[in-house]
C-alpha cells in the first residue's frame, strides 16, 4: 500500500472507532418512577357486600404483592366474632378464616384500618373494609363523631368506641359490645353498617384490650341518654375522663431508707387510722407526712425500740383498707450519717421567690445562725428562735427565708455545721451556696381578659410544659 493510501485509511479507522465508543457510552440503570400507589382490590370470594353469607373463608385478591402491618391492633370485626378470625397473606391474596358461628340476619364488617400495604414501598390501602350479611340486606346506618379529653379538650386517639344493644348502665363492666370502632389521631370515629334500634354508647381507653371497662385507670366517655338510631348520626362530641375508683387499697408499703416507712394508696384517704398489731408502743411512735394529693404517706419512726418487722392495720374511718407487714432496717445500714440540707437555689435565682431550706429527715433541735450575704455584706441573719419554728413544722422540716432581693446581684447563703439535729441525733455539714439574681429584663407580663358566664364557676390555670405554674378561681 502506498503512503498516500495509508493516511485516508487511518483517518477512516479513527472516525469509526470514535463513533463506536460514543455509541457504547455507559448510562446508569434506573428503576423507573417510584411506586406511590396503594394496592387495589381485584376481586373477592365471596363478593364484598354479599347477602345470605355462609362461607367459612374469605379470599381477597389485590393487583400486587401485599403484607399486613400491626394487624392485631388495627383489625376490627363488628359485631365481635368468637373466636377472632384468622388472617393471613398468600402473595397477592388476603385470606380470612372465620372460626366461629355467625348470627342470623346480621351485617358484619371486617375493617383492616391501615394494616394492608404493598411490599415494595409500604403504600397503605387505607381503611379497607369487607362487609357481608347473613340475611337479605346490608344494614346501612352509621354513627360518627369525636372523642376529646374532658380536662383540656385534646383529641384522643386509639380509644375504643362501643355501641351496645343491651341498655343497662353497667353493660361495659361485664358485656361485650355489638359494634366497635377506634378513634384516629384526630379523635374521630365512625361506626358503619349499624342496624336500626336502640343503643347505649360508651368509649373507653381499653388498656388491657378486652373490650371491658374493668381497670381503675381506664378512662371512659358515655352518653346519658339511650341512642335511638333510625337514621345516620354524625358530629357527636363525647368527653373522656378517668372515673373515681371507689375501691381503696395499698399499692406499696416499704422501708427502703432508715427510719422512713413509705405507704402508697391507689387514691387519697380521708380519715386514716394506723394500728400496730405485733408491737405495743408506750408512746407516739412515728411522725406523719402526707403528700399534697393525700394518696401517699411517710411514717418517720421515733421509737427507740429495736424492731425487725412491723405489722400494721390500715383503716379509713371504720373500714379496713389492708394489713401490711414491713421489714424494718437497722441503723447500721446508714453509710452517710450526716443530715442533708437542700435549697431551691439555682445559678440564676428568681426575684419573686423565697429561699426554701429542707432537711431530708425531721429536725428536732437547732443552733447557730443562718447568714445571707449580699455582695459580701451580711444583710440577714436567721436566729435560733426562727429556726425552732422549722422543727415544729410537719416533716420533712422546711424553712422559708424571705428577703427583698436586688436584681442582677451576687448573694451567698451560709449554714454552719451542726445547725440542725434530726430525730436520730444526726447533724448537718457546712453548706455554702453562691447565687446571682435575675435581671428585671428577664421578666414579662401576661394580660388575660376573661369574660365568662358568671352563672358558672371557673378555674384559670397557667401551665409550662404540662407543669402548673399558677392557678386562680
Amino acid at each position: 500500500m502506498t503512503k498516500n493510501n495509508i493516511i485516508p485509511s487511518l483517518f477512516l479507522l479513527f472516525t469509526l472507532t470514535t463513533l463506536l465508543l460514543s455509541c457504547a457510552q455507559i448510562v446508569p440503570l434506573t428503576g423507573g418512577d417510584k411506586d406511590i400507589l396503594p394496592p387495589k382490590e381485584v376481586k373477592s370470594e365471596p363478593l364484598n357486600g354479599s347477602l345470605f353469607f355462609d362461607s367459612k373463608t374469605i379470599s381477597i385478591e389485590f393487583d400486587e404483592f401485599i403484607q399486613l402491618n400491626n394487624s392485631a391492633s388495627q383489625l376490627i370485626v363488628s359485631p365481635l366474632m368468637e373466636p377472632v378470625p384468622e388472617v393471613s397473606v398468600k402473595g397477592k391474596k388476603l385470606v380470612v378464616k372465620l372460626l366461629g358461628n355467625l348470627k342470623e340476619n346480621t351485617t358484619y364488617s371486617i375493617n383492616f384500618g391501615n394494616a394492608i400495604t404493598d411490599i415494595t414501598e409500604n403504600n397503605v390501602f387505607p381503611n379497607y373494609k369487607y362487609v357481608f350479611s347473613t340475611g337479605s340486606y346490608i344494614d346501612s346506618l352509621s354513627y360518627s363523631g369525636t372523642v376529646v379529653d374532658a380536662f383540656d379538650l385534646s383529641k384522643k386517639d386509639k380509644i375504643y368506641v362501643l355501641l351496645y344493644d343491651q341498655l343497662t348502665d353497667s353493660v361495659p363492666l361485664k358485656e361485650l359490645p355489638r359494634y366497635i370502632a377506634i378513634t384516629d389521631k384526630d379523635g374521630a370515629f365512625s361506626i358503619s353498617n349499624i342496624a336500626h334500634g336502640k343503643y347505649k354508647f360508651f368509649a373507653i381507653n381499653d388498656i388491657n384490650g378486652n373490650y371491658l371497662f374493668d381497670l381503675p385507670n381506664e378512662e371512659i366517655a358515655f352518653k346519658n341518654e339511650i341512642i335511638m338510631l333510625d337514621s345516620s348520626s354524625s358530629n357527636n362530641l363525647v368527653y373522656l375522663f378517668e372515673e373515681e375508683n371507689k375501691l381503696q387499697f395499698v399499692v406499696k408499703a416499704e422501708n427502703k431508707t432508715y427510719g422512713k416507712i413509705d405507704i402508697v394508696f391507689n387514691k387519697p384517704t380521708e380519715n386514716l387510722i394506723i394500728n400496730p398489731l405485733n408491737v405495743k408502743f408506750k408512746k407516739k411512735w412515728y411522725l406523719e407526712e402526707k403528700n399534697k394529693d393525700g394518696d401517699s404517706l411517710t411514717l418517720w419512726l421515733t421509737t427507740t425500740e429495736k424492731i425487725e418487722n412491723l405489722e400494721l392495720e390500715l383503716k379509713d374511718g371504720n373500714e379496713i383498707i389492708d394489713t401490711v407487714n414491713i421489714s424494718i432496717l437497722d441503723k447500721s445500714v446508714l453509710k452517710d450519717t450526716s443530715l442533708k440540707v437542700t435549697t431551691n437555689i439555682s445559678g440564676s435565682f428568681d426575684l419573686n421567690k423565697s429561699i426554701i431550706l429542707r432537711t431530708n429527715r425531721p429536725a428536732k433541735d437547732t443552733k447557730n445562725q443562718i447568714i445571707l450575704k449580699e455582695d459580701s455584706v451580711i444583710v440577714k441573719e436567721v436566729s435560733d428562735a426562727n429556726l425552732l419554728l422549722l422543727c415544729l413544722t410537719p416533716p420533712p422540716s422546711t424553712l422559708w427565708i424571705d428577703y427583698d432581693f436586688k436584681e442582677n446581684t451576687n448573694y451567698q447563703l451560709f449554714i454552719p455545721p451542726a445547725t440542725f439535729t434530726d430525730i436520730y441525733d444526726l447533724q448537718n455539714d457546712t453548706l455554702k451556696v453562691n447565687f446571682k439574681t435575675k435581671k428585671l429584663s428577664d421578666y414579662g407580663t401576661i394580660l388575660l381578659k376573661v369574660a365568662p358566664n358568671f352563672t358558672e364557676n371557673y378555674i384559670v390555670q397557667l401551665f409550662k410544659n404540662k407543669t402548673l405554674i399558677k392557678e386562680s378561681t
